[in-house]
């Protein structure tokens, strides 16, 4: 095999795929890239650690056709050092498992691994797929992935609920102490005739987010759900995540219908405010303790032996005194997605839930379970 590319196009697909090897390797190949001519301009490259995969194209000069594995790792090293604006030339001797690399007066040799043994990455049939909006798919992922338990990827809280119907596109995540939720109305003039649930991996979605967050912008994502598998695709890459099996809470059912007390405040001022206050929150349970009281906000946290904080802000509420604690970083991780200026603060008391969105937003709100505190 031999084919030879621009470096900023393999480095871009190297890094991509990247994503996708695995970090605990049981097997060496999965920390292997897997490179594939395709005709006599395209080379794709792919990668898994069985759960998740990668693909990708890229434009190149095919000399000899052929597929190849190298170390993801290396690999990466080795384009990241080379000059810009190259091109780079790789001739793959396959009967010493050897890859020559060259750009430039720098020369490498890589040892291979038969391409082979590359596990296959499942490619969904194309008539199976669902078509969503990619601005729309994006904006849910960031809003809800956050939310979801990072202490065991196994479990079904270690995943973002998605339900497309014929109102929209619903995703949800929870850990038990926070619940993130976006709803996107189907847009005017378009109809969904089905309805789908699934349970992806908060990973798979965050990873999609870094990957393919500029890649759809205003383009579709195509989707596809078979045999316990779903695949993304957008203009430049293919990605395919297992699902996770199991019944996922039915977390509607914690949303209050009604809230009596709520403020308003600036979701910038608020954040700073927060993040003044959290230098001094015990680093094991990072409590912030809240007083609501006449258009003002009184924040301060304290760890014994080493300290105290205190900070204020104005803020629009007119109800009677509320005394309330939260985990500081879980109020912030909510502020931060939300995309108004001004945030919504409503809750029943100082123990219920507390619910933060945008001032005018009706499409997401992040649940907050606060912390009782002596």
């Amino acid at each position: 095999m031999k084919f030879s590319a621009q470096r900023e196009d393999i480095h871009q697909a190297v890094a991509a795929v990247q994503r996708a090897t695995a970090t605990r390797v049981i097997q060496p190949i999965l920390s292997n890239i897997l490179i594939e001519s395709q005709g006599d301009n395209t080379l794709k490259l792919s990668a898994t650690d069985l759960d998740f995969g990668i693909e990708t194209t890229i434009p190149a000069q095919i000399h000899v056709e052929g597929r190849t594995t190298l170390s993801a790792k290396k690999l990466s090293e080795i384009i990241s050092k080379l000059p810009n604006q190259q091109e780079i030339v790789f001739e793959i001797d396959e009967a010493v498992q050897t890859a020559r690399i060259q750009c430039g007066t720098a020369l490498f040799d890589m040892r291979t691994l038969p391409a082979d043994e590359f596990p296959v990455i499942k490619q969904i049939d194309a008539q199976d797929f669902l078509e969503v909006d990619g601005k729309a798919f994006v904006r849910a992922i960031n809003q809800t992935a956050f939310a979801a338990a990072s202490y065991d990827a196994n479990n079904v809280l270690g995943g973002v609920y998605f339900q497309l119907n014929a109102q929209g596109l619903e995703m949800a995540a929870t850990d038990g102490s926070r619940l993130a939720r976006r709803i996107e109305a189907v847009k005017e003039g378009q109809t969904v005739n089905l309805n789908v649930s699934a349970i992806i991996p908060a990973k798979t979605l965050q990873e999609f987010l870094k990957l393919c967050a500029s890649d759809v912008n205003e383009q579709p994502v195509r989707i596809a759900i078979q045999d316990g598998q779903i695949s993304f695709r957008t203009p430049r890459y293919y990605v395919m995540s297992r699902l996770l099996d199991g019944q996922y809470p039915k977390y509607n059912q914690l949303i209050p219908a009604e809230n009596k007390i709520v403020a308003f405040a600036n979701k910038k001022i608020f954040i700073d405010s927060l993040e003044r206050t959290a230098v001094m929150a015990n680093e094991r349970t990072n409590i912030v303790k809240l007083v609501f009281d006449k258009n003002n906000l009184s924040l301060a946290a304290q760890t014994p032996d080493v300290g105290d904080s205190k900070d204020t802000m104005d803020i629009n509420y007119d109800g009677e005194t509320l005394n309330i604690a939260f985990n500081y970083k879980y109020v912030i991780d909510a502020l931060k997605v939300i995309e108004s200026d001004d945030v919504r603060m409503e809750t029943n008391g100082p123990l219920s839930p507390t619910i933060f969105k945008g001032r005018e937003e009706n499409g997401y709100l992040c649940l907050v379970m606060p912390v009782q505190v002596k």
